[in-house]
């Protein structure tokens, strides 16, 4: 909720998770239109008719609670925009009943579970003796999801069973029936609490499932988080205080567990498994429990599953990995902008996976919302060395979040090694290896230095391009490997003269190979045939010397290109994108799914429990094309698919496309 640094009514862990998410701009302009600090005349009538409310407060320790506060339906009544009235007694076995003090900040949800309506707010309760009033902070609405068709509440007379108070407990030391409660429950509410400048301000939601959507996994229990609003109020609230709570009831028993405890956002790789259509995860971990059986005085039950929640689930456990566990040992800077992180297997037992020189690994870096940021870099190291070196240029969010986000000692998953930009066998013992790259695409080349060099493979020219000598990395490296025998040239082309071992302006690739020959004006055929000529670089500099070494008269199979940004060499007519959901038919699987505005294809295929192949999700690795059978796409960032193949990563439905056919095989 608002806090006072911010200029909308968000906390900074509700703006980080917006902003991981890319609808920071957008929720500020929703957020004081939907978040008003009054009841509107809408949320005056709702709540009196409830006959029950959910509310959340923390205690002196700083657990939150989370309970149903019931009565007779008008129990709640709201005099006016500003306060809510409650006219209450709790039971005293219920753990929210010794916070409810004059002065808590108390979240409140009031859900009506057969219209599927739900409003929340949040303010400061006030009052004694069974006479309360919440004074109101926020108000607003929330969707109408994942809330299932039960029937309409009857009410019936309590008969509580003893209760079962636990403090510093763990999920193991509960008994079968309540285990079995937490595995069958359909609906729970998370009470969860930030501290904010405005003081700790609680918040209670709804979560709605199939049953066994609380997934336990230890003493644990995994939660997935469905597309919603994208306010994160609950998670936000999970990312700053690192805690939250449960009360899971159930309307045809009338038990309810409470549990508070801390929270996490997770990814599917902790987790070990995935819930289909699930947009992240989040971990709770139990260590207070409050246990009380046949406790509620309002039964129910329901019917039908939630519309929005039938497609998904259940818990499916993840095939058996192939990322390699690793754990970041140093961190050198290269440049102002390029960061060198050396990586090194985290299992002792188990050593990383050989690589060619210019392949490259998939980093998987759990982002603050627990869902992967996945990335692909060159590896930029030697390739006889038992570690990995990877170099990254702060140059967009996902390279920002990672030079934040790798210490020394973070550990994360990479993929083994992948890509075809390596050097060539069975070539003459002539071939002169020609490596040129632009800014940050040195990194694969560098590499390729290393390994070619002092190899008798035949000489080895490296020419480094750069606006300015200050962005370049690695030129004590350059010196040692043309110690040992490489061929470097360094061009600046800013405008700053060139300092000494520089050349100013940019390169030609016909200097750089008439220093083979003896004719200075004319290469002789012998010379072009010797020629295996490597660029890299954003996607402008490589197609202009693919382009120029065409004309000199290299052959393509004597090119070999690793373009990075809309990595095409050439461009083609980006068709506009589809603004509306486009039903997506995945033919080997006979699964339909439906594409929403923001995804990619291969984001479709995932929410609808698919696993097709992937590597960088950025356009470059080409590991998720397939075949598409009906429609058409679109490429946003102009990426350019192999010949009668679509790239998941990148493609979205063309606006012109009606449904699609995908073939994953």
């Amino acid at each position: 909720m608002k806090n006072t640094v911010t200029t909308g009514p968000w906390h900074a862990g509700e703006l980080a998770l917006q902003r991981v998410v890319g609808v920071e701009q957008q929720m500020a302009e929703i957020g004081s239109k939907v978040m008003r600090p009054f009841l509107t005349p809408q949320l005056q009538h709702f709540f009196p008719q409830l006959p029950f409310v959910a509310a959340a407060a923390v205690d002196s320790d700083g657990w939150p609670w989370v309970s149903l506060l019931e009565g007779t339906p008008g129990f709640v009544h709201a005099p006016d925009e500003g306060r809510l009235e409650l006219a209450l007694t709790p039971p005293e076995d219920d753990p929210l009943t010794l916070l409810l003090n004059s002065g808590a900040n108390v979240g409140l949800l009031g859900i009506e579970l057969h219209t599927r309506r739900r409003n929340r707010v949040n303010g400061v309760f006030r009052g004694s003796n069974g006479q309360w009033q919440l004074d109101v902070a926020y108000a607003f609405g929330n969707c109408p999801q994942y809330i299932h068709d039960w029937s309409e509440m009857k009410s019936v007379e309590p008969q509580p069973g003893p209760a079962l108070a636990m403090r510093d407990a763990t999920l193991s030391q509960l008994p079968a029936t309540v285990l079995a409660h937490i595995d069958q429950a359909l609906t729970a509410f998370v009470g969860s609490y930030a501290h904010t400048d405005q003081g700790v301000q609680a918040d209670a939601s709804h979560r709605g499932g199939q049953a066994g959507f609380i997934r336990r996994q230890g003493n644990d229990l995994m939660l997935p988080d469905f597309a919603g609003n994208r306010f994160f109020n609950t998670l936000g609230n999970v990312l700053t205080s690192g805690r939250a709570a449960l009360v899971i009831p159930d309307f045809v028993s009338r038990d309810v567990l409470h549990l508070s405890g801390e929270a996490r956002l997770v990814d599917e790789e902790t987790m070990g498994a995935r819930y289909p259509g699930a947009e992240r995860y989040w971990c709770l971990t139990p260590r207070h429990i409050v246990w009380r059986p046949r406790a509620m005085r309002w039964r129910s039950h329901a019917s039908a599953v939630a519309v929005e929640a039938a497609p998904h689930g259940p818990w499916q456990a993840l095939a058996p990995s192939t990322l390699q566990r690793v754990q970041v040992v140093d961190v050198v800077q290269e440049t102002p902008e390029i960061r060198s992180f050396y990586l090194t297997s985290s299992q002792q037992d188990k050593a990383l996976a050989p690589f060619k020189a210019g392949q490259f690994i998939t980093l998987r870096v759990p982002r603050l919302d627990g869902s992967p940021l996945m990335r692909s870099y060159t590896l930029s190291g030697d390739s006889r060395q038992t570690g990995y070196r990877i170099s990254i240029k702060a140059d967009g969010e996902g390279s920002r979040y990672l030079h934040s986000a790798l210490q020394v000692g973070t550990e994360l998953a990479v993929s083994m090694p992948k890509g075809s930009f390596t050097a060539v066998g069975k070539v003459a013992d002539r071939t002169h290896w020609v490596l040129l790259g632009g800014g940050i695409g040195i990194t694969p080349l560098l590499s390729l230095a290393s390994e070619l060099t002092g190899a008798g493979r035949g000489p080895v020219t490296l020419i480094q391009s750069a606006r300015d000598v200050a962005e370049a990395p690695f030129g004590e490296e350059l010196l040692d490997l043309e110690r040992r025998g490489l061929r470097v040239r360094r061009h600046v082309t800013g405008s700053a003269p060139a300092p000494k071992g520089w050349i100013a302006g940019r390169v030609s690739l016909a200097d750089v190979l008439r220093e083979k020959d003896l004719n200075e004006h004319v290469l002789s055929e012998q010379v072009l045939a010797e020629v295996q000529l490597y660029l890299c670089g954003p996607a402008a500099f490589v197609e202009r010397y693919h382009q120029e070494a065409l004309e000199l008269g290299l052959s393509s199979k004597q090119i070999h290109t690793e373009a990075f940004g809309p990595s095409a060499l050439a461009q083609s007519f980006t068709a506009p994108v589809a603004e509306q959901p486009v039903e997506i038919s995945f033919v080997d699987s006979s699964v339909v799914a439906h594409w929403q505005p923001g995804e990619s294809l291969l984001k479709t295929a995932e929410k609808a429990g698919l696993q097709p192949a992937y590597g960088c999700r950025s356009g470059s690795c080409g590991e998720c094309a397939c075949t598409l059978v009906q429609g058409s796409v679109s490429y946003p960032e102009g990426v350019t698919a192999p010949e009668r193949k679509i790239l998941l990563c990148s493609a979205r439905p063309a606006a012109c496309s009606g449904r699609i056919e995908l073939s994953l095989d």
